[in-house]
């Protein structure tokens, strides 16, 4: 009974206390010292740039996911051989990837792209004016055996235009006839501006005198060509297709050229 009267005594300063309080409260800013009471209203608020900051981040990460996706696939497919008779493994498989994904090259029509085969004149003159995007509208022709009906007649009469191909003293360019690797030789070097350093040694088969050998060493001094590992250039064999693409590549993309001492 005496306890009961001790709490009734409390009551009315416990009210006071109370009533002071809540009258404080109104006088601060929601959650402050002063008004510790937080409205859900004043919360949602608050914490409204959080909320877009978080949902910005879930759209980044969508983006990312998305992206890395897009990665795999392109992994993927480098994993894949580009023609059938050119594995990964190839020598020259990362060169041809490269020329086939700019335009430049493509293959025999029926999957395949017979690297090994020999690359013919016509051939090597558009390859050249594709790297090189060179107009070929309105170009022309001057050898009597490359007719306007010829398929790759654009092509030679722009690089005869612009001064990368040349014929023979008949008047012929003879358009089926293989790429020897002295006339390739030729051909990049005028196509890219190529010239001689002194940075190799030169070649055992390519003496001083040779018609195209400031056009050989140009190559092999810019890290386009280191010839045959017995010191040789061979320059009057046949050019193969994946040569062509490999040696066309490194002019074009001076990153994928040789760094090596090249005076071996």
């Amino acid at each position: 009974m005496r306890n009961k009267a001790r709490y009734l005594i409390l009551l009315p300063v416990l009210l006071g206390f109370i009533a002071a309080q809540a009258v404080s409260a109104g006088s601060g800013p929601p959650g402050s010292s002063s008004n510790p009471v937080v409205t859900k209203s004043y919360a949602n608020e608050a914490l409204k740039p959080v909320q877009e900051r978080v949902y910005a981040l879930h759209d980044e990460l969508d983006s990312l996911r998305g992206k890395a996706s897009e990665l795999r696939i392109a992994l993927d497919r480098l994993n894949e051989p580009v023609f059938s008779d050119v594995p990964v493994e190839h020598w020259a498989s990362g060169d041809i990837r490269y020329m086939v994904n700019r335009g430049i090259i493509n293959g025999m029509g029926d999957g395949t792209f017979a690297p090994g085969s020999s690359a013919r004149r016509c051939e090597v003159a558009a390859m050249l004016v594709k790297a090189l995007d060179l107009p070929v509208a309105g170009a022309e022709a001057n050898f009597k055996d490359v007719s306007p009906g010829h398929w790759a007649y654009g092509y030679i009469a722009a690089a005869q235009k612009a001064g990368i191909i040349s014929g023979f003293p008949s008047g012929e360019f003879k358009p089926d006839n293989n790429v020897t690797r002295a006339q390739m030789a030729i051909m990049l070097s005028r196509a890219y501006g190529l010239e001689k350093s002194g940075a190799t040694a030169g070649f055992q088969d390519v003496r001083a005198d040779y018609w195209a050998y400031d056009a050989i060493l140009s190559l092999a001094d810019n890290g386009i060509s280191r010839g045959y590992p017995d010191g040789t250039f061979r320059p009057v064999i046949s050019v193969s297709r994946a040569e062509v693409a490999a040696l066309l590549a490194k002019a074009m993309d001076p990153v994928r050229r040789i760094k090596q001492d090249l005076s071996e």
